[in-house]
């Protein structure tokens, strides 16, 4: 059975502070530090040996903590790269709503198809994870394959491959601390989840549904 992992960046600055990223870096905080090595505590018995990861710096960063931890090499992937939140980036809701008054509600009404200015719409991005998920199906490794990248785009592969609509996509969750797992069973990908941080390994079937999907998507 072929598996593949997928893991986001711990917790950054910009997360911390409530700012819009995107393509925009900032470095992982503390608790996003603790993350990153709670993950690859994780993924250590998992027998991974390759990576393909984000270019961006937080991602990077990530990745680096679970090669030091468990050996994993590592390829960044420019596809990996974060869906750009444009002239969004590094503000916050509130500033974003004095620069640009109501573009973040049309934002929450349609998170698929919604542009912001200079940046992406979901829709987008997925030319480019669908260059990832032939990536993933032309994987021939008895090992899995980790993806170490970011909220939208990572929902975005696993979407696909799992043949989730746009509607339920964006309402999937990505926290930090977990680890998602795609199996493909005779062509079928089936989707299962570890909050690394919450739960001993066990992964649930299925996938994790944003609490407060309005605020919490800021990447």
């Amino acid at each position: 059975m072929k598996t593949i992992y997928f893991v986001r960046h711990g917790q950054t600055l910009y997360n911390k502070a409530g700012r819009l990223q995107g393509l925009v870096d900032s470095p992982l905080s503390e608790l996003g530090e603790q993350q990153a090595a709670c993950v690859a505590r994780a993924l250590k018995p998992l027998g991974i040996q390759r990576a393909l990861i984000s270019p961006l710096g937080r991602a990077r960063q990530t990745a680096g903590i679970i090669q030091a931890e468990t050996g994993i090499e590592v390829e960044p992937v420019q596809e990996l790269s974060e869906v750009s939140f444009g002239a969004f980036e590094g503000n916050t809701l509130e500033q974003l709503e004095e620069k640009f008054p109501g573009q973040w509600l049309l934002r929450t009404e349609n998170k698929w198809d919604y542009r912001p200015p200079e940046g992406e719409a979901n829709v987008d991005a997925v030319p480019r994870a669908q260059q990832i998920v032939e990536r993933i199906e032309q994987w021939q490794e008895p090992e899995p394959l980790l993806i170490v990248a970011h909220f939208a785009i990572n929902r975005i592969i696993l979407s696909l491959l799992a043949d989730i609509p746009p509607d339920e996509t964006v309402k999937i969750d990505v926290p930090h601390s977990t680890i998602y797992r795609a199996q493909s069973d005779n062509g079928c990908w089936r989707l299962s989840y570890w909050d690394t941080e919450n739960t001993e390994e066990a992964f649930e079937p299925g996938w994790m549904i944003q609490p407060d999907p309005v605020s919490a998507d800021r990447r």
